[in-house]
């Protein structure tokens, strides 16, 4: 019997090396994966999270640029405090920045679509290309296209108002920050306003005090 057997004993040693090697480098992989992903998820911190190297740091920002300070801040506050409270309240009365018929009021309602809004300001109807200037001495504080009144120019003044010109023919060339003259040329009737209650050509024209609409009539009126 031991001798039928003996042939058969090599072909079991064989058949356990084939099986046994597969199994050990499959749990050899698993393992090393294993390890990857924790060695991974040790290094790295949670999602959303700052590594100390990462905290911002105070006066540098992420570019490498040195933004403002706070005593740059502070100082950039008080420089715009300073030049708003330069502008002293005009002494001379307000004029109107173009002659004209007035054909839309303050407060006047008028349909847009099916809607109805309270017109803020007046429309003046003026020829296109008339000159506009403006009413006070002031600061350009804005310059934009409106898409409801076209081309516009805010001027800031003293005492906390603003006025607004809007309809003009083109982009004006003053720039923000332009100092301007009581009756400078700040721009020209045209039509670009789309969605006022005036339709042509013509200037709308509106004051401004601590951001409330008032009626031009009544402030030109009272100076």
């Amino acid at each position: 019997m031991k001798k039928i057997l003996a042939p058969l004993a090599p072909l079991k040693k064989i058949r356990l090396q084939r099986k046994f090697w597969p199994v050990l480098g499959y749990v050899l992989v698993v393992a090393l994966v294993v390890a990857a992903a924790l060695w991974q998820i040790w290094l790295k911190q949670p999602a959303g999270t700052l590594s100390p190297s990462d905290e911002p740091v105070a006066g540098v920002d992420t570019a490498g640029q040195e933004p403002a300070g706070e005593e740059q801040v502070l100082a950039g506050e008080t420089e715009a405090k300073e030049t708003a409270t330069a502008l002293s309240l005009p002494t001379e009365p307000m004029i109107w920045p173009v002659d004209g018929t007035i054909a839309a009021g303050h407060h006047d309602v008028y349909r847009l679509g099916s809607m109805l809004r309270a017109h803020v300001g007046v429309d003046i109807l003026a020829t296109a290309g008339t000159e506009v200037k403006a009413a006070w001495p002031g600061i350009v504080d804005k310059i934009t296209e409106d898409p409801r009144l076209g081309w516009l120019v805010e001027i800031r003044h003293g005492g906390d108002y603003v006025t607004q010109y809007a309809g003009l023919a083109e982009e004006p060339t003053l720039a923000v920050g332009h100092e301007v003259a009581q009756g400078e040329i700040i721009g020209f009737v045209g039509e670009s306003s789309l969605l006022d209650a005036t339709v042509g050509s013509h200037l709308h024209f509106a004051v401004y005090r601590q951001g409330q609409a008032l009626d031009p009539l009544k402030v030109i009126s009272a100076e």
